[in-house]
């Protein structure tokens, strides 16, 4: 499992392994977001959505 992690409004989003997540970040705070979860491709997939995407939306 990957997960799409939005930690800051300045910086892109990052795909990181679920062991990477665990070991980087606590899901019991709240200094970050998972925006998705799902396999590397899809990952990817809804990365390349997500930038295709005009801004408001």
């Amino acid at each position: 499992m990957y997960y799409v992690i939005l930690d800051s409004e300045k910086y892109p989003p990052s795909i990181l392994h679920e062991d990477q997540y665990f070991e980087w970040y606590n899901p019991m705070k709240k200094d970050h977001r998972v925006e998705f979860r799902g396999s590397m491709n899809q990952c990817y997939t809804y990365m390349a959505k997500r930038e295709s995407l005009p801004e408001g939306i």
